[in-house]
């Protein structure tokens, strides 16, 4: 029997829409009881508004549109459907009456507030205009459909533009004024979500708080903390702090000793670790929550594969049992991607991308980080690019009254005058100077070679069954290693101490499902564990990724020449479970070019120019010069940075410019999203614009591989083509593979990528809407070696 509705309804299910609003409401009161520091942080960076006040009124505002006839008399009709309807059936029905609509119930919202003379604040009228990111360049016709529409946009357009025109410091004025808007843009779109989702049956994660006990005790039960522990102490009251260690030095521990500390002072209410890129944020995210560190409580975890990492381990009774718990962890991922976690862990570039306001998610992960602490582990002082968005970072956050405290092994003297840039003060690097002196590594120029059989003197070492790493600059290098080994144990007959299974090799060329399997064989070979038990074996073939992200140590290491404070993070990985210094043998990379000509191949510390090649750094080759042989302590290397930056340099032309970009961004796209986002929109969170680089790296594309194209997915023999955005995010989190723009077009030009060119690409009907992706057979594809289309001529880096 269908029920005619005797009031406005929100939805297709027929829910009427004031349950809906009290839905919101209860969210609201749930939301804020748990978010006390951001209502009185909110009230004092805004002048005293109520942020309490401002939230409830955009939701009682926010859906009110919905009573208009236009959008009304549609979902009646779609509602009246629905009712004929099998509980199947209503999983994948689509309101087609409602699809038509031209109207946006948004902007209705704000039509009906006004004939009611009702005087919302600037703030609301923009939360409501935005809460499903309209509020957009690109949806500016659908503001024209209506004159009062008009008239809205237009009012939104001048509040943007004359913002900036009458204000000095425009800067500084609009992270302030941004903060003021997205709060309650932001807590809006939250409390909606949750309330459809609960409305939905959807189980819900809580709000939760920080909460650390340091996990260190003495056999008085007092804390027993080290050096590096006790030297947070010294710092923790300053606005911004620089903290150098070594490896293993104890620093995550005194981390989040720091972020106690702020939360106690009430300085922010959880806190957010940034790392150089998301295989460091994956290695970093299970620390913290290993058991040492069970008082924590969860860990969030955001980059674009984090949504696998949290599903990687699960194991599912049912097709149903697998439904929920993915929605439930893909909400999970929404707190995380907007640092409503406790504790996030991501990357700099999440970061950074947020101030750029490009999406509608941008404003709500930077609301998040007006609220946090931040920990910067590890910044790259290499890559140009990335310092001088992290002093555009560090201006924000220094308007925004953030602390922040970044930590890393060698980072230069010269620091001090970069980040002073941001307006923030800093007198000095507070150092850990208690293991500085002890011998870390004994390092031997070995030899200038190009492949592998030319040191095979000592790659024979390992193959007599000792443990090593090796680094490689590049894919295709570290591919030549693993080839070695493979032939030179193939041709033994067995005879080799050495055995197939016991070589890894690891870049960032593999699906998500391969690199945990490739990270676990790693720890299985040479983690903590095997050098406890006396189990250690095998070889780790590693690039750039290998760095600071898998948790491994040898006491014999074979990498190529690399810059200083670069190596000093290899480093962190010999003899790291030990006192004893291990051996480390430095390979210079040669290449032969196209005219026979062998010669120093820096790829891809350098730039790639398309007729001359890789041209050397110059922090490659002061790095070269400074590498000396002999022992090395932390402070060898913290010297030996030093020299390698001795001072801050004039910055390169494009690197201030893409500067330049990134605050033109912060001051265009303040309050509206620009007609523009991305390039490339397979990514679910890119971390670059258009016209902006987080790092100095190419473009890169997606492509999807690890399966047949005709969803043969080895043992998943129910698998299904993805149907909505979050099994989209899921199959791009799980099968995707990121490579540089030259890569991509030289091998779609070779016809080894299946596109729309060639009607052979990945075709997905998402909710109605026709959604490609680009896909490369298994031909070149395997989980023993990775994406390997792609020859050496490039450089591949990671």
């Amino acid at each position: 029997m269908k029920i005619e509705p005797s009031e406005p309804i929100a939805k297709t299910s027929g829910l009427p829409l004031k349950e809906h609003n009290q839905n919101l409401l209860k969210q609201a009161a749930n939301a804020l009881s748990q978010r006390s520091f951001v209502i009185e942080k909110y009230k004092k960076l805004t002048n005293g508004a109520d942020f309490k006040a401002e939230l409830e009124t955009s939701a009682k505002w926010h859906d009110i549109g919905k009573t208009d006839d236009d959008w009304q008399i549609p979902v009646q009709k779609d509602f009246a459907v629905w009712q004929t309807l099998s509980e199947t059936e209503k999983r994948s029905f689509r309101a087609t009456n409602l699809m038509k609509v031209k109207i946006r119930h948004e902007m209705a919202s704000l039509q009906i507030a006004l004939e009611n003379n009702y005087a919302l604040s600037r703030t609301v009228k923009a939360a409501i205009a935005a809460h499903h990111g309209k509020l957009s360049r690109r949806h500016d016709e659908r503001w024209k459909y209506r004159s009062i529409f008009q008239k809205f946009w237009g009012e939104f357009v001048n509040e943007s533009a004359e913002f900036l025109m009458r204000e000095k410091q425009t800067f500084d004025k609009i992270i302030l004024k941004r903060y003021q808007f997205d709060g309650i843009r932001a807590l809006l779109q939250l409390i909606d979500h949750r309330a459809s989702a609960k409305e939905n049956g959807d189980q819900l994660p809580e709000f939760k708080t920080f909460d650390y006990k340091f996990p260190h005790q003495n056999e008085f039960g007092k804390d027993k903390k080290n050096e590096v522990q006790k030297k947070i102490e010294q710092l923790w009251d300053e606005p911004f702090s620089i903290l150098r260690a070594p490896t293993g030095a104890g620093k995550t521990d005194a981390a989040l000793l720091w972020a106690k500390h702020q939360i106690n002072e009430k300085r922010a209410d959880r806190l957010v670790i940034a790392m150089p890129t998301r295989f460091t944020a994956n290695a970093l995210s299970i620390t913290v929550t290993e058991e040492n560190f069970k008082n924590l409580g969860d860990a969030g975890l955001y980059h674009s594969s984090a949504l696998y990492q949290r599903l990687k381990d699960k194991d599912f009774k049912s097709k149903k049992e697998e439904w929920e718990v993915k929605r439930f962890v893909d909400k999970e991922q929404d707190l995380a991607r907007t640092l409503e976690t406790p504790l996030t862990v991501t990357t700099i570039d999440h970061l950074c991308i947020c101030l750029t306001g490009t999406r509608e998610t941008h404003h709500a992960t930077f609301f998040g980080l007006a609220n946090s602490c931040v920990v910067i582990d590890e910044a790259d002082f290499y890559d140009e690019f990335t310092q001088l968005n992290i002093v555009v970072l560090l201006r924000a956050l220094r308007l925004l009254k953030v602390p922040v405290l970044l930590m890393s092994a060698t980072v230069p003297d010269s620091a001090i005058e970069l980040y002073q840039q941001s307006g923030f003060e800093i007198n000095k690097i507070h150092a850990d100077e208690s293991d500085y002196e002890r011998t870390r590594c004994t390092i031997t120029r070995y030899k200038d070679t190009e492949f592998p059989e030319n040191i095979e003197e000592l790659l024979q070492r390992a193959l007599d069954g000792e443990p090593t790493i090796i680094y490689a600059n590049t894919v295709a290098r570290a591919q030549n290693y693993y080839k070695w080994f493979k032939d030179k144990i193939r041709d033994s007959f067995g005879k080799a101490e050495l055995q197939q299974d016991d070589i890894v090799i690891y870049h960032s060329r593999y699906i998500e499902p391969h690199k945990v399997e490739k990270e676990n064989q790693l720890r299985e070979l040479l983690g903590r564990k095997a050098w406890e038990t006396g189990t250690q074996r095998g070889v780790a073939i590693l690039t750039q990724i290998g760095e600071i992200s898998v948790n491994i140590s040898a006491n014999l290491m074979i990498s190529d020449l690399c810059p200083l404070d670069r190596l000093a993070q290899r480093v962190g990985r010999l003899a790291r479970f030990t006192k004893d210094g291990g051996e480390l043998f430095i390979i210079k990379p040669l290449k032969t070019d196209n005219y026979g000509e062998t010669k120093f191949y820096p790829a891809p510390y350098g730039e790639y120019s398309r007729k001359e090649g890789w041209q050397t750094s110059d922090v490659l080759e002061k790095s070269d010069e400074l590498l000396t042989e002999g022992d090395y302590s932390a402070k060898t290397f913290v010297d030996k940075v030093n020299q390698l930056y001795p001072k801050l340099k004039e910055s390169a032309s494009d690197a201030l410019q893409n500067k330049k970009q990134l605050e033109r961004l912060i001051v265009a796209n303040w309050l509206i999203l620009p007609a523009e986002t991305v390039e490339e929109e397979t990514a679910e969170d890119s971390d670059q614009t258009k016209d902006w680089r987080s790092r100095d790296i190419p473009f890169q594309y997606t492509i999807f591989t690890g399966f047949e194209p005709n969803f043969d997915f080895g043992d998943e023999d129910d698998y299904r083509p993805p149907t909505n955005k979050s099994e989209l995010r899921e199959f791009e989190a799980k099968y995707g593979i990121s490579c540089y723009a030259y890569e991509y077009h030289k091998a779609k030009k070779a016809g080894k990528i299946d596109s729309l060119e060639n009607n052979k690409a990945l075709v997905f009907d998402i909710k109605g809407e026709t959604v490609t992706r680009e896909f490369v057979s298994p031909n070149y594809y395997n989980k023993e070696t990775g994406l390997n289309f792609i020859d050496d001529s490039f450089g591949i880096d990671n």
